[in-house]
């Protein structure tokens, strides 16, 4: 069954999943944000556009997490626009395998790493996008950078919507996955603390239900700081220090975050490692080397 694609403003339409999806349109012309996880979410807003008679003109991109391109090569096979991308996502969407290597500590991916979620198809990338201006389809929007949940990452502003992509999720979504992932925790909570001061009416999250701006960024600064929390309790627990892997399990623990598959436990691992850097760089926390065991230490304060 088709998914209904929701009016959200004069220019904006929601197609909405387990990955949200916008496409702009103006006077027949469209542009979408982000493609979904797979080739078949490609292949849905395809249709969508050609049941609705709208030609298709650009794919901009929000950050290069597989769940939000994986549908670029299904979509670029089907209709010749470019696409556009924040730098250093970039590179990602052209060589997908570079997602499930770091998250495996820049090795060869395990097989469990590879899955759609993950690892997208590879597609190209026409335009590296900046934060600013940006006019497509006579639509004047504006990019926006919220970095911290991507190495880069864009949201945009059209009329009084903000696509605002894995910046902000909502409460449901925070309390379903509650160690939110993170490249960079500091700049994740300025990026969700950006989202909540726009003026925006509406902000749509990748994932979840659209809300205002300042709802969605408190649920996810609050996981943000729940998760620190469960950090600093970590290591103030084990002066004697605690090896990565540990901290990885009494955080998720603490936090009922789920660690049984493979690529749940690297991506919490990879989340967790984000904030013990945030910590040591913060003063909080500091790390050495013992008898080959690399241990984390609560600094005094």
């Amino acid at each position: 069954m088709a998914v209904a694609w929701q009016q959200l403003s004069a220019h904006a339409w929601l197609v909405p999943g387990a990955v949200n999806s916008v496409v702009l349109e103006h006077a027949g012309r469209a542009v979408l944000i982000d493609t979904g996880a797979d080739r078949d979410a490609g292949k849905r807003l395809v249709r969508g556009l050609r049941e609705r008679s709208w030609r298709l003109e650009a794919i901009v991109t929000t950050h290069a997490h597989a769940d939000h391109v994986g549908g670029h090569a299904a979509v670029l096979r089907q209709l010749d626009v470019p696409v556009y991308a924040p730098a250093i996502e970039a590179e990602l969407i052209r060589a997908p395998v570079l997602e499930p290597i770091y998250l495996f500590h820049g090795a060869a991916p395990l097989p469990e790493l590879a899955s759609r979620w993950l690892q997208a198809e590879p597609s190209r990338v026409d335009v590296v996008a900046e934060a600013g201006a940006l006019d497509l389809i006579g639509l004047p929007l504006e990019l926006i950078a919220v970095d911290g949940h991507a190495i880069r990452q864009l949201a945009v502003r059209v009329d009084d919507v903000l696509i605002a992509g894995d910046a902000v999720f909502g409460a449901a979504i925070a309390a379903r996955y509650p160690l939110l992932f993170a490249h960079d925790v500091v700049a994740q909570r300025r990026s969700a603390e950006r989202v909540g001061a726009d003026a925006a009416r509406l902000a749509v999250p990748g994932h979840g239900e659209p809300a205002p701006p300042r709802e969605l960024a408190a649920a996810t600064t609050d996981a943000i700081d729940a998760a620190h929390a469960a950090l600093r309790s970590t290591l103030a627990a084990r002066p004697d220090g605690v090896e990565t892997a540990a901290v990885v399990r009494a955080v998720a623990a603490t936090l009922g975050a789920r660690m049984d598959d493979l690529p749940r436990w690297h991506l919490n691992h990879t989340t967790v490692c984000a904030y013990l850097a945030a910590a040591r760089a913060a003063g909080e926390a500091d790390v050495r080397i013992d008898d080959g065991r690399l241990l984390w230490f609560a600094r005094p304060g």
